[in-house]
């Protein structure tokens, strides 16, 4: 009988362990999601950008090349603009972690992903009213991210800035 609470409570302890150890693991995951979906941030080279347009059209030279460095501007301002928040979540993150006389240091996780759901909410949002085609479905992934970042970086921004003053 013994061993059989006491194999429960160490059981029970564990469960309550292991149930810790995942609820402080997953507001970092869920604060750091991959938003990306159908852009390529990352394929900002000419000839990548020429090989994705070419993908989905069949245009002349000319028109291939000017869809090809539009769609690698579109890339680099996503991607410009997603720095652009990452390093506003970081100088909240700085700002915030030891600031502890309104309880900020507690609100911080909660803000942080926050300010994720608030950009996936833009990106859903703004793709939800699209149906691109063509050479459209590459610009429009990437404006739409770059235009969702810009609002996460803004909002993280005047928090940074209202407490400077």
């Amino acid at each position: 009988m013994i061993k059989i609470v006491f194999w429960n409570v160490i059981l029970g302890f564990l469960a309550v362990l292991i149930t810790i150890l995942i609820s402080g693991t997953i507001p970092t995951w869920a604060a750091n999601p991959n938003l990306d979906g159908d852009s390529q941030p990352t394929r900002i080279k000419l000839n990548e950008c020429i090989a994705d347009v070419k993908e989905v059209t069949a245009w002349d030279e000319k028109e291939t090349l000017d869809a090809a460095r539009g769609t690698c501007e579109l890339r680099k301002a996503h991607a410009k603009q997603k720095a652009r928040f990452l390093a506003s979540l970081k100088k909240l993150r700085e700002q915030y972690q030891n600031y502890t006389n309104h309880g900020f240091d507690k609100q911080l996780p909660t803000a942080i992903a926050d300010s994720w759901t608030i950009v996936k909410s833009c990106i859903d949002f703004k793709e939800g009213f699209t149906s691109p085609h063509n050479v459209a479905v590459l610009s429009v992934p990437e404006n739409v991210r770059s235009s969702c970042y810009s609002l996460g970086a803004s909002l993280v921004e005047s928090a940074l800035f209202n407490q400077t003053q």
